[in-house]
């Protein structure tokens, strides 16, 4: 009993198959560890600025420098503004 040639041609492709698989997953994997390492370097960037910020804050600059010069959001600025108020 010969295999058809179609059924050869499946066995043959099937190695692709696992290949290919396999590269999508390792990619996924890879795309999700990135993105994490990214959202962990930010964290690790906002508590650096978040010092300076407070200084700033401290030294009566406006929230629109603050901003520009920290890299922090509006919102982020006026939070610890907030925090600080109510110390």
């Amino acid at each position: 009993m010969n295999p058809s040639y179609d059924e050869a041609e499946q066995v043959l492709k099937l190695p692709n198959s696992y290949f290919d698989r396999g590269y999508k997953k390792g990619k996924e994997e890879g795309i999700e560890i990135g993105v994490e390492k990214g959202r962990e370097e930010e964290r690790k960037e906002m508590l650096q600025t978040i010092p300076i910020a407070i200084k700033m804050l401290q030294e009566g600059m406006e929230l629109q420098l603050i901003v520009e010069k920290t890299g922090l959001s509006q919102r982020e600025v006026e939070k610890i503004k907030q925090q600080l108020e109510n110390l």
